[in-house]
């Protein structure tokens, strides 16, 4: 029998999924990224709360998910149907829960797998803006960044552009580094020690979740680099990001930026991951890049997923272009938290460097632009004047049309 074949966007309001089912036919479902299933009840018969909606195509499935802190005993999905203990009123908004990540449930409304049920044989592809929107609300984890002595600050001072030129005092915070640790020793570009590396400067903090090392010429003669980084994952760091894998380019700051990018989103993109991966044992995952391009999860980096999900939205934009024999197209993506344009001039165009939010990195990405406002951005009075992001109400309580208490957003607008 054929695999099945499983497609999953999550973004920072919904999981979107699809599924290509052994048999030939098509199954989609939507999921607040929360991994909640909401829904408002709207008859009891027999002890059988009836929602407004079906759940899934299936008829089984939601077994295992809790309502209210009692497990769901019976289930007819496909019918909005559920058997749970306790008291329910109608028109009372319930939320059903399983304790996994918005894509895993996804997976399970999809192929009908109940928790603690083994998925069906599948192959399984996933586009997430996780890390952009981390980026954008500044969820990241704050790093530790090991840098050659005498470029700590090179992060804020970048390349001296001002982006407020007329700000009487520009900020020159960085929020996504924690400390700066500035570390003797000198290569030039040909390997060459003109100083060699002070390994007592190295500190140990086992407490750092978040770490990058990026010194000046590891791009071409990485041997400090690679001290350094060796030096901290014997110390217990288990996640270093280091330079001259990361970004193994010319330019000490954009190598830089790109590794510390990295390291900032790794906590977020692997607890993501990892939730795939042990609810799915077994089955090969598959990611989308920025790039518009597919890697396994044991290749994909943290910074190769800034605009995963809206470099797969241009792939379609693209193919549907063709298939309509049109050339020239401008694609429009809102989100809950970000929207994304591009203009499509026969095939996708394609940068090497990109801003998003706090940082510019270095890393192939379909031609985008991204702005922090999305449906779900927050829109408040601050300053005399309202702004509009960048924080998101999220999938939980969400926008304030949901029902849920949330604040007043670009949706409710």
């Amino acid at each position: 029998m054929a695999d099945w074949q499983i497609r999953i966007d999550v973004g920072g309001t919904f999981a979107d999924g699809w599924a290509l089912t052994p048999s030939g036919s098509q199954i989609r479902c939507k999921v607040l990224s929360s991994g909640i299933l909401r829904a408002s009840v709207v008859a009891i018969e027999d002890g059988w709360l009836v929602c407004e909606r079906p759940f899934s195509d299936h008829d089984q499935g939601l077994e295992g998910f809790s309502v209210d802190g009692a497990l769901i005993t019976e289930s007819v999905p496909n019918l909005g149907k559920i058997k749970v203990e306790g008291q329910f009123q109608l028109g009372q908004i319930i939320e059903l829960l399983s304790g996994e990540d918005a894509s895993v449930v996804t997976a399970r409304l999809l192929t009908g797998t109940a928790p603690g049920s083994d998925f069906p044989r599948a192959d399984l592809r996933v586009a997430t803006t996780r890390g952009t929107n981390a980026l954008l609300e500044r969820k990241g984890t704050p790093v530790d960044l090991y840098t050659s002595k005498g470029f700590e600050s090179l992060l804020e001072v970048r390349d001296q552009r001002r982006p407020d030129l007329f700000e009487l005092s520009p900020s020159l915070s960085v929020p996504v580094t924690k400390r700066v640790i500035g570390v003797s020793g000198r290569l030039d570009r040909q390997g060459r020690e003109l100083e060699p590396l002070d390994e007592s400067e190295l500190e140990d903090q086992r407490e750092a979740k978040a770490v990058a090392v990026a010194m000046i010429h590891a791009d071409v003669a990485p041997d400090h680099e690679k001290r350094v980084a060796e030096i901290l994952r014997e110390s217990g760091f288990s996640e270093v990001s280091v330079s001259h894998e990361i970004a193994p380019m010319i330019r000490l700051w954009p190598r830089m930026e790109t590794t510390v990018a990295n390291a900032y989103l790794t906590p977020v993109m692997r607890g993501f991951l990892s939730s795939l991966e042990n609810a799915l044992p077994g089955i090969p995952i598959s990611l989308m890049t920025s790039a518009g391009q597919l890697k396994s999860a044991e290749t994909f980096r943290p910074v190769d997923s800034l605009l995963s999900g809206p470099a797969g939205g241009i792939a379609g934009a693209a193919a549907l272009a063709r298939a309509c024999g049109l050339e020239q197209v401008l694609t429009f993506d809102m989100g809950g938290t970000s929207t994304d344009v591009a203009r499509i001039a026969g095939e996708p165009g394609y940068r090497y460097e990109q801003e998003i939010g706090p940082v510019k990195v270095l890393a192939p990405a379909v031609k985008i632009e991204t702005v922090a406002p999305g449906g779900g951005s927050v829109c408040q009075w601050r300053n005399g004047g309202l702004q509009v992001g960048p924080e998101s109400a999220g999938s939980s309580p969400g926008p304030a049309c949901y029902g849920c208490g949330g604040p007043l957003t670009v949706t409710d607008v």
